[in-house]
């Protein structure tokens, strides 16, 4: 038992100073997760659309990272999309709750392609039970509580063939892991993430779509973080594909969608380089699309594209 908590007490000191840099976390699935990284993509999708998603991050680890992620959105017949996301973190001795409000406002651009802007506003519940961790030397923290705002931006081109995304989801600096008491004011951070997203599709057929993908996360003094998607539908109901993060990861990825409404979705990564032999994660998504049938500034929505 000793072992194990001194070993989340170092898991968790390491994962601080990741996660100042980092602030979001990794999803495999992030197409169907887009409006957590992304607030200009509220509204592009569907009329109103809802993702459950949960992801299990080194299985078999005792205090590894898991997270559970609820969205939900919907948009205006005059191009408005509004929507909410909750995500809750737990890793080691540390949990987070994050609430945030998404707003975006598409532009006709074509007949086909649309031009959105977003904005994300929220706040952070955490709570750091640091009294029941050891560290090496037996220091002991005080265990701390507390909230802070959150506020982003981005934007999204889309058309019926490919999109582009660009992102800062997290502006403001978190005090979460910070050991002094009562942090003061709100600051913008230093170690910002920045998204670029992008996807297109080809048809091969009259019953496979090939439909590649990228995600490119930038953040000062972290590695640059590019996931490429390979994914092939078909005939709009079986979905699998391989992912590979740089220097990261390998995922496979598989779903089921049922009356081109509902999608069931499950992905399982590999670590390529690890300090033991079981740092794997499990990822499963239900994402719902609900089409009704409004019209406006809005393209017609194709049911599970990107």
């Amino acid at each position: 038992m000793l072992t194990k908590k001194i070993f989340l007490s170092v898991l968790l000191v390491c994962f601080s100073l990741s996660i100042l840099a980092q602030q979001t976390p990794h999803y495999t699935q992030y197409l169907y997760n887009m409006q957590i990284i992304n607030p200009a993509a509220v509204g592009a999708r569907s009329d109103l659309n809802i993702s459950l998603l949960t992801r299990q991050q080194w299985a078999g680890v005792e205090g590894a990272p898991t997270t559970h992620t609820f969205s939900v959105n919907g948009r205006t017949n005059r191009g408005l999309g509004l929507g909410t996301t909750v995500i809750n973190d737990k890793i080691g001795l540390s949990e987070s709750t994050n609430i945030n409000i998404d707003a975006s406002y598409t532009l006709i651009t074509s007949r086909y392609s649309r031009l959105a802007f977003g904005l994300k506003g929220g706040v952070t519940l955490f709570n750091n039970n640091l009294a029941e961790g050891i560290t090496p030397d037996n220091d002991f923290y005080n265990s701390t509580n507390g909230n802070f705002p959150n506020i982003g931006f981005g934007a999204y081109y889309y058309n019926k063939q490919y999109f582009l995304g660009f992102s800062i989801p997290y502006l403001l600096k978190s005090p979460q892991f910070q050991i002094e008491e009562d942090p003061t004011g709100s600051e913008f951070s230093s170690s910002t993430n920045y998204f670029l997203s992008g996807g297109i599709r080809f048809k091969l057929s009259e019953d496979v779509l090939f439909k590649p993908s990228t995600l490119i996360k930038y953040a000062e003094n972290l590695p640059l973080s590019v996931d490429l998607n390979t994914n092939f539908l078909y005939k709009k109901y079986i979905e699998a594909g391989l992912s590979y993060r740089y220097n990261d990861s390998v995922s496979i990825l598989f779903a089921m969608i049922i009356n081109e409404k509902y999608r069931i979705g499950y992905s399982y990564d590999t670590k390529l380089s690890a300090f033991g032999n079981n740092l794997n994660s499990h990822e499963i998504v239900l994402h719902i699309d609900f089409d009704l049938k409004r019209k406006g500034r809005w393209l017609l929505h194709e049911s599970c594209y990107f």
